[in-house]
């Protein structure tokens, strides 16, 4: 599979996920079980039947720049966070382990799905063409344990680039976040932001530019 040319995964999650990251210097992968999606649940269990496996957890991130859709739909509330990883970094640590198998979700039509063979290998990267904007990648883990319902994946503090705080963060608590943050173990100098994107100066700034 073709991956997207970027050198960055977007994983859009919650603060107390964010600390355990950084404390334990650990990526969780989680049952695809809970997701939302019907059609993904179907698909990853198909691939499990397929490949003989006992199950499969995975981590959803995205190589898409930010859009409101990510916030409100992945972290939606003043406690969401952006994790920006490495990804170079974190797939070299995993290629050794033919347990991990990792991709971009490929958008088809129902349409173009039915008008097409699909292999056992695909399925987990497959979505319905709705959801294209999203621009997700894929990280599975394959277990013989079809009760699994989590999996740590050890990984490096300098691995996370960058932290982007909640939208909805209030303004008064930007500031104890970002250092609650920076006192963690390793991560003093950690890149750390709120997003601008419902709260922008210069897109404010049009205003004076309006005509009767």
């Amino acid at each position: 599979m073709v991956e997207r040319a970027s050198t960055i995964l977007k994983r859009y999650t919650s603060l107390s996920v964010a600390i355990d990251t950084l404390m334990s210097e650990r990526l969780t992968l989680l049952s695809p079980r809970l997701w939302q999606d019907k059609n993904d649940i179907a698909f990853m269990e198909g691939y499990c039947r397929a490949k003989r496996l006992g199950g499969v957890v995975a981590a959803c991130f995205t190589q898409a720049t930010e859009t409101y859709h990510h916030w409100g739909v992945f972290a939606d509330s003043s406690e969401g966070v952006r994790l920006d990883f490495d990804k170079e970094a974190l797939l070299d640590s995993l290629r050794s382990d033919g347990r991990y198998v990792w991709g971009d979700v490929q958008y088809l039509t129902l349409k173009q799905i039915a008008a097409r063979s699909i292999a056992a290998d695909e399925l987990p990267f497959l979505k319905r063409h709705a959801f294209r904007d999203e621009q997700e990648f894929r990280l599975l883990y394959q277990s013989d344990d079809p009760a699994a319902a989590f999996h740590h994946i050890p990984i490096r503090r300098s691995w996370v680039k960058g932290i982007t705080l909640s939208p909805w963060l209030p303004e008064n608590l930007i500031d104890p976040v970002k250092q609650a943050l920076r006192a963690l173990p390793g991560c003093a100098q950690i890149r750390l932001q709120r997003t601008n994107l419902r709260d922008h100066a210069e897109w404010k700034r049009a205003i004076e530019r309006a005509t009767p």
